[in-house]
């Protein structure tokens, strides 16, 4: 039996907006459990550890910012933390894509709601080939907001008859992590293209075109 695992991650929030050039991002990352990503996991928690640092969840945007529990590490630390998790996902036997909404476009709910669906929805048939190539897909979403859950729920259980679905929490699946990276990293590259990266956001890729050229670039490899 082949079977089809699907991480799901999300930026934004379904909340009125106050800066119309946000956007509402979903990443979806495949993985094909035929290959086995445990010595590739097992590699990167090693690294992690053998730096001195006891981390759980490498959460992408408060590695970034400077954030949370990342408040304490320096510079270093936290990039050292995003490389990790960026080799560990290029290491990988997954691709990914996502969906992009313009917050402009939907300024409430309901229409938020309405455009995500049918985004997702059209993703879902354009991919809808390989999708059939399995005969089992389980989707792993944290239900982090509900909204997306019930999204996610009616649109995929629409299209694929074999479908399953799991409640997953991060800080177990790496795979999860990596919906959360690539999700990151599409947003970055929207807003270094709008030219409006944030000051901090600046300052933690502070060499000359290294989150072009390394990340953005890195993970195009990778798109399904």
């Amino acid at each position: 039996m082949r079977e089809l695992s699907i991480f799901i991650d999300e930026s934004g929030d379904f909340g009125e907006t106050r800066d119309v050039r946000d956007y509402y991002l979903v990443t979806f990352v495949f993985h094909d459990q035929s290959n086995d990503i445990t010595e590739k996991t097992m590699q990167l928690e090693k690294s992690v550890k053998e730096s001195g640092l006891d981390i759980e969840y490498i959460h992408a945007g408060p590695v970034i910012r400077k954030e949370g529990i990342f408040k304490e590490h320096s510079l270093d630390e936290r990039r050292q933390l995003l490389y990790k998790m960026f080799n560990f996902v290029m290491k990988c036997p997954i691709n990914f894509c996502t969906v992009a909404i313009k917050r402009k476009e939907a300024n409430d709910r309901v229409q938020l709601s309405g455009k995500l669906g049918k985004a997702i929805n059209a993703m879902l048939k354009e991919h809808m080939d390989y999708l059939k190539e399995y005969d089992k897909v389980i989707v792993y979403y944290d239900n982090g907001q509900r909204e997306l859950g019930s999204i996610l729920n009616a649109i995929f259980s629409i299209q694929l008859s074999n479908v399953e679905f799991r409640k997953a929490e991060p800080q177990k699946y790496r795979l999860l992590q990596a919906a959360d990276f690539l999700c990151t990293i599409d947003l970055l590259q929207i807003k270094r293209d709008e030219k409006r990266l944030s000051k901090g956001e600046q300052q933690f890729f502070y060499k000359p075109n290294e989150l072009k050229k390394t990340f953005i670039k890195g993970i195009s490899k990778k798109r399904i």
